[in-house]
C-alpha cells in the first residue's frame, strides 16, 4: 500500500516527462507500436498494481463503492471490446480498442485511488504543477525555437513539442495559467504567467479565449479595495486612449495566428452549405463545424439503432463509422461526453458517471478558487474541445484535481 502510494506520487510529479519520452520514441525513432511505448511500460504496471489492489479489497470485503464501480466499468470495457471483436472480426480494431480502454481505465483507477487512499495537500499539488510545467515549457520552447517535435494542428510556425495531442496541450497550458494567476500574489508568479502567454502564442489554439476566465477571477480577487478599483479603472482609461495601435496590432496578430482554426472550420461549413436551415445556427456551428457535423450524424445514428444506443460502437467503431462514409477526415465528434456515449453507449456512460458520486457540488464549492476554475475549464474544454478527460496527458491532472475535491 505504501509502495503504491509512493509510485503514484512520483507518477504525478513526472507524467508530462513520461509523455515527452514517449513522443520522442514515436517521432524520432519511428516506433509507434504500443508494445514499445514508454508510457505503456510505466502506466501498464501501475494499472496492474491498481487492479490487483482493488481486487484484493473486493475479496476482503473492504472495498468502497466507487472502487466497485471502477472495476465494473473495467469489466464493461472488456465486454464492449470483445463484443465488437466478434461483431466485426477485426484484430486491428480489437488492438486499437484494447489500447484505448487500458489508457482510459488507468486514469479511472488513478482517480479512485487518489481520492480514497492519498492525502492530496496543497504542497503536493504545487509540486505537481511546478515540475510538470517545467517539462511542458521545455517541450514547447524547444519545438518552437529549434524545430523539435510536432506542429500544433499541422500549422507551420507552431509547436506542441513531443506531445501527441493538440487539445491536451492547449488545456494544460490554460490550467497552468489559471494556477499561477490565482495562487497567491501575482508578482511572485510573473515569470510562469508570462511563459504561459508565450506558450499560448506557440500553440496558437482557440483556447486563448479561455484565458479571459481566470483573468476575470484574478481582477475580482484583487479589486476589493477602493485604491485598487481606482487604479485599475485609471489604467484601463489610459490603455484605451493611449494604446489604440497596440490593440489593432493584437487584433491583427489574433487574426493571422489564432484565427487559423476558425477559418478552416468556416471554409468546411461553406463547402457543404452549412448544417441547419437557420442562418444564425449555421453561423455559430461554422466556427466549430467539424465537431457539430460529426455530432449531428452520430447522434442520429445512435438514436436510430438500439444496439449502438445501448453499448455504442467502441473506440475503433467511430473510426469505422467515418471510413464507411469517406467524406470527412475526422473520426469522432471530439467532444468528450458525446464521444463517450458514442463509444460505450448509455450503459457505459451511466457507469462512468457513477464513479464521481463521491464528489459533491458542496465539496467543489468549498475548494480553492484556482482549483474550482481549473475544474470548470477542464469540463468546458472537454465538452467543446474533446480528447481531454480520456487523454493521459491532460487527464492525469484533471483526475488528480477532481480527486482533491473529495467530500
Amino acid at each position: 500500500m505504501l509502495r503504491l502510494r509512493f509510485l503514484i506520487k512520483y507518477y504525478m510529479l513526472s507524467f508530462l516527462f513520461i509523455d515527452s519520452l514517449s513522443g520522442f520514441v514515436r517521432i524520432y525513432l519511428g516506433i509507434s507500436n504500443p508494445l514499445f511505448n514508454i508510457g505503456y511500460w510505466i502506466r501498464g504496471p501501475l494499472l496492474l498494481l491498481l487492479f490487483l489492489f482493488f481486487i484484493t479489497k473486493l475479496f476482503r470485503k473492504k472495498i468502497l463503492f466507487d472502487e466497485v464501480i471502477s472495476l465494473l466499468l473495467f469489466a464493461y470495457f472488456i465486454f464492449n471490446t470483445l463484443f465488437h471483436l466478434f461483431d466485426n472480426a477485426s484484430m486491428e480494431m480489437f488492438t486499437s480498442n484494447l489500447t484505448y480502454i487500458l489508457r482510459f481505465q488507468f486514469l479511472l483507477f488513478l482517480f479512485v485511488f487518489l481520492k480514497n487512499h492519498m492525502t492530496l495537500g496543497n504542497t503536493l499539488t504545487k509540486r505537481i504543477i511546478k515540475y510538470n510545467f517545467l517539462f511542458f515549457v521545455l517541450n514547447l520552447s524547444l519545438g518552437y525555437f529549434f524545430g523539435f517535435g510536432l506542429e500544433s494542428y499541422r500549422f507551420a510556425g507552431t509547436s506542441k513539442g513531443m506531445f501527441q495531442g493538440g487539445n491536451p496541450v492547449s488545456i494544460l497550458n490554460l490550467i497552468f495559467f489559471t494556477f499561477f494567476l490565482l495562487d497567491g500574489k501575482l508578482r511572485r508568479k510573473i515569470i510562469p504567467v508570462t511563459l504561459c502567454l508565450l506558450n499560448a502564442f506557440i500553440i496558437a489554439s482557440k483556447s486563448v479565449f479561455g484565458f479571459l476566465i481566470p483573468i476575470l477571477f484574478a481582477l475580482k480577487k484583487r479589486s476589493r479595495r477602493l485604491n485598487k478599483i481606482i487604479t485599475y479603472n485609471f489604467m484601463i482609461v489610459i490603455f484605451i486612449f493611449s494604446f489604440t495601435p497596440i490593440l489593432n496590432k493584437a487584433a491583427d496578430l489574433y487574426e493571422s495566428r489564432f484565427g487559423l482554426n476558425i477559418k478552416k472550420s468556416i471554409k468546411a461549413a461553406e463547402k457543404v452549405g452549412g448544417l441547419y436551415d437557420n442562418q444564425i445556427l449555421n453561423s455559430i456551428s461554422s466556427i466549430n463545424f467539424r465537431r457539430y457535423a460529426s455530432l449531428n450524424i452520430q447522434m442520429t445514428e445512435s438514436f436510430s439503432n438500439s444496439k449502438i444506443f445501448l453499448i455504442g460502437t467502441s473506440f475503433s467503431g467511430q473510426n469505422l463509422f467515418w471510413n464507411k462514409r469517406g467524406e470527412f477526415w475526422f473520426t469522432n465528434a471530439s467532444m468528450d461526453f458525446f464521444d463517450l456515449f458514442f463509444k460505450f453507449g448509455i450503459f457505459g456512460t451511466i457507469i462512468f458517471l457513477f464513479i464521481f458520486s463521491g464528489i459533491s457540488i458542496e465539496s467543489i464549492l468549498k475548494a480553492k478558487t484556482r482549483d474550482k476554475v481549473a475544474i470548470f475549464l477542464f469540463l468546458a474544454y472537454s465538452f467543446f474541445g474533446g480528447h481531454v478527460i480520456d487523454s493521459v496527458t491532460s487527464g492525469s491532472l484533471f483526475y488528480y484535481l477532481l480527486a482533491s475535491m473529495k467530500s
